[in-house]
């Protein structure tokens, strides 16, 4: 998965807002200078953001800060891999230098800094600014700007929402780094449904797997292992979403080779046993 800086808002306009559809994702591992607001209305996979692995089921509202490294991905994750999004991108000066430094936007610059670790917003206020992302798609200039400071009051004052990334995670990342870390990230997310070993994954990063332990916490913040167990899990989650598969084949689908040890390590990260979180997927398909 490559880590790359893209370049995104032209000096000709003030921010970007954009409507697309994709048969799947697997846009590389990102990050710009601007934030960006994105809705997904529809599709189901992983969103990976900074240190942070979590699954996603649109409607999905997120907000990243500058420079945060981020993406979603779903190609062979799930049977709904097709992604149709609203995304807006904006420079913080946008309106300005300093614009949002202005006492009346205390909130709205609270809610720029909570962003550098990336949010992700409840389904009331989900609900609540997918009508104004769909309205901001046909509004002329001037009214898309308007609409843009209320949709970041409404996100500034939203009561619910969680924090994705760690406050430690290192943002800033130089070109052999970058190439490194997408070798790998490559590597993993192609083999992490096999038993992978440390040395094989070490050995992709030129690195002794001593060092490699080092470089990736360094860049994570999860040892190799805690990272294999939290996309795995993820995985698991669309499996036991989308289908009715038996607990040991989902364990097996998903990279497990031990039902007890997926059964434990499942409850320690979503609170609930594997056959717990199917059942409630299988009476919402049922209704």
């Amino acid at each position: 998965m490559r880590i790359f800086r893209e370049n995104i808002v032209s000096p000709d306009n003030l921010f970007v807002v954009k409507e697309e559809q994709f048969k799947y994702n697997d846009f590389p591992f990102h990050f710009h200078s601007e934030f960006e607001i994105i809705l997904i209305l529809e599709g189901s996979g992983q969103r990976m953001v900074g240190d942070s692995i979590t699954e996603f089921n649109g409607p999905d509202l997120c907000m990243f800060g500058a420079d945060l490294p981020h993406t979603f991905y779903t190609r062979g994750l799930s049977k709904n891999e097709a992604i149709r999004q609203i995304v807006i991108q904006f420079h913080e000066n946008f309106l300005g230098p300093g614009f949002f430094d202005r006492k009346h936007f205390k909130q709205i610059k609270d809610l720029l800094q909570r962003s550098s670790q990336g949010i992700v917003f409840d389904e009331n206020t989900t609900a609540l600014i997918a009508q104004k992302m769909n309205a901001l798609v046909a509004k002329s200039p001037t009214e898309t700007v308007i609409t843009l400071l209320d949709i970041l009051h409404t996100l500034s004052v939203a009561a619910s929402y969680s924090l994705l990334s760690s406050s430690g995670f290192l943002h800033s990342l130089n070109v052999d780094e970058s190439t490194r870390m997408s070798k790998v990230y490559d590597y993993i997310l192609d083999n992490f449904k096999r038993d992978i070993s440390l040395d094989e994954v070490a050995s992709i990063a030129y690195l002794s797997p001593s060092a490699f332990c080092r470089y990736f916490k360094k860049f994570t913040r999860k040892t190799l292992s805690e990272f294999l167990i939290d996309l795995r899990i993820g995985y698991a989650c669309k499996l036991l979403q989308n289908t009715n598969l038996g607990m040991s084949q989902v364990s097996m689908d998903a990279g497990f080779n031990n039902v007890s040890y997926f059964n434990r390590k499942f409850k320690a990260v979503k609170g609930q046993t594997p056959m717990e979180y199917q059942r409630r997927f299988l009476i919402k398909r049922a209704n």
